[in-house]
């Protein structure tokens, strides 16, 4: 199955990690009582064990399962903890996993390998991925394709199915590639569920010397369920796990895997009900979580927002650009899959209600800062073009205070001050808004996560928004919306600019003006002959 890397092939992503590493901790973790098994090596090595054991895999069934728990363990610790990993770290497996029957080990051993693979997050393979995806991987050209966009073009695989390896010489593959219903020839990206795939080929690959095929396959039909978003088939008017059903029946019969009629309904429900776990978050009635954890994706697909204070203004607005586009897109219906009744259909009708809701407001949350964004990115456009942010915001919180600093009080004390000082940068007193604003103009609860902060900190933003804070409460929720329908803020042009800021109460645009010249001392005269090209009033 395995080839040799071919001539101008794609290297993998490098790593310097090795599973010989593992074997020590690994060891000890076996030894621990349950209660001091806390590494997530450890934690991923006993799961599986457990996992399997359920399934009649046992140390006395298998001479070298430890070694194989030990090198699974690793392989998704390792996909998992690579610097790009943000909200889909090691911990998310293991959320997912808490989401399913705990005596499921089908579900549980999915979950923990469904998102090994991340390809345009990550940059590409590692090591360890490319040695267990070799046969299963083309690249356009015989190797890398380039598809142009916004942040100038993004090198992604592109996999041909059932070309790379015949059927007959690679079984294991071809009927993951049936279960996710690729046609022969067919490209696969990221799209239409590449990280998916190849996440499931390393699972059953992992797994091959250990479960029968009727397990792999009840594996893959798991993971293929975490493809996100789907909506009904026009054609067929079926629902994304309906057509999974129909894969697996015929999957069912091509590789005689002998599931019966109920065997393949319960395995497209325990499918369903993984794919719910893995979007959870969008259907939970705690809106401040949602926004939490939605706010911590965006370095995975952002990643200048990866150099926590190298950022510039127009790569953070453009981040936030497309969560605001995604979130005006995205319909609460296409979010949590389901199949004869599993997950409940009350279950369903909870998380929908509770995903419109969240989605409303965190359309209001990331518009308001959207606005507040593209206010200083049509003021650094106008006065000397993108550079980084602190220039326009001041210092924010960052490894350089952290080290300078005394530990302990005096630490916790600097960071405040550096945060503060961040906050200032964006000059707008809190209690100068309208306070004859209608009691439904703006959401109070959207104004208070702005204003106050949102509970969890992230290593590029502060929590706090004093600024949207200001321009959402001045504007409300319809002016927002009205201003981003007339004018699209990226990409941001002069004349795009002098529209939007000319749009805005002139009161809070100069105030901002003022505060952001004191900062951007290079360019304080060009920050503020800004002010003559605003309206005389709003």
């Amino acid at each position: 199955m395995a080839s040799e890397q071919s001539a101008g092939e794609a290297p993998p992503r490098t790593t310097s990690f090795r599973l010989s590493k593992c074997h020590e901790s690994s060891k000890r973790a076996m030894s621990m009582p349950q209660e001091k098994r806390g590494t997530y090596i450890s934690r991923l090595i006993i799961t599986l064990e457990e996992c399997l054991a359920k399934l009649g895999v046992t140390p006395e069934t298998h001479d070298d399962l430890l070694a194989c728990l030990e090198r699974m363990a690793c392989l998704i610790h390792e996909s998992m903890s690579v610097s790009s990993r943000n909200y889909h770290s090691v911990q998310h497996v293991f959320d997912v996993a808490e989401g399913v029957d705990a005596d499921d080990p089908i579900a549980i051993i999915a979950a923990l390998f469904h998102d090994c693979v991340y390809y345009h997050v990550d940059g590409g393979l590692s090591e360890l991925q490319y040695d267990k995806l070799r046969g299963a991987v083309a690249f356009g050209h015989g190797q890398v394709t380039t598809h142009p966009g916004e942040n100038g073009g993004a090198h992604m695989p592109i996999y041909e199915a059932h070309k790379t390896t015949p059927c007959a010489d690679d079984a294991l593959l071809c009927m993951v590639e049936k279960v996710f219903g690729y046609a022969k020839g067919q490209n696969v990206n990221h799209q239409n569920g590449l990280n998916e795939f190849l996440s499931t080929v390393i699972a059953v690959r992992e797994l091959e010397s250990i479960l029968p095929m009727k397990r792999l396959a009840q594996i893959a039909i798991c993971i293929e369920a975490t493809i996100p978003f789907r909506s009904i088939d026009k054609e067929t008017g079926k629902t994304c796990m309906e057509k999974l059903y129909d894969k697996v029946v015929s999957v069912n019969q091509d590789f005689a895997l002998g599931l019966t009629e109920t065997e393949i309904v319960q395995s497209v429900q325990r499918a369903a009900d993984l794919g719910n776990s893995d979007v959870l978050n969008f259907g939970t009635k705690d809106v401040f979580w949602f926004l939490d954890n939605t706010w911590s994706l965006l370095p995975e697909s952002n990643e200048g927002l990866r150099r926590h204070y190298l950022y510039t203004v127009q790569q953070f607005q453009f981040a936030v650009f497309k969560m605001y586009g995604f979130f005006c897109f995205l319909q609460p219906e296409v979010i949590f899959p389901y199949f004869q009744d599993i997950p409940a259909p009350e279950k369903i009708h909870e998380r929908v209600t509770n995903a419109s809701h969240n989605l409303q407001v965190g359309r209001k949350y990331v518009g308001a800062k959207l606005l507040s964004l593209s206010v200083l990115s049509a003021i650094a456009e106008l006065t000397g073009g993108d550079a980084p942010i602190s220039l326009f915001m001041g210092d924010l919180p960052s490894r350089h205070s952290s080290i300078s600093a005394p530990v302990g009080q005096a630490g916790k004390e600097e960071k405040r001050k550096s945060i503060t000082r961040s906050l200032e940068i964006q000059g707008i007193e809190l209690e100068d808004s309208n306070s004859n604003l209608a009691e439904d103009h703006y959401d109070e609860d959207v104004y208070e996560v702005l204003a106050k902060g949102r509970r969890t900190e992230t290593s590029f933003d502060v929590r706090q928004s004093p600024l949207a804070a200001n321009f959402y409460r001045v504007l409300g929720d319809d002016e927002l919306k009205s201003i981003f329908t007339d004018i699209k803020v990226h990409p941001m042009t002069p004349e795009v600019a002098w529209t939007f800021l000319k749009r805005l109460p002139r009161d809070i645009v100069r105030d901002v003006i003022k505060n952001v010249s004191h900062t951007a001392i290079s360019r304080t005269d060009k920050i503020l002959k800004l002010l003559h090209g605003l309206p005389v009033s709003s």
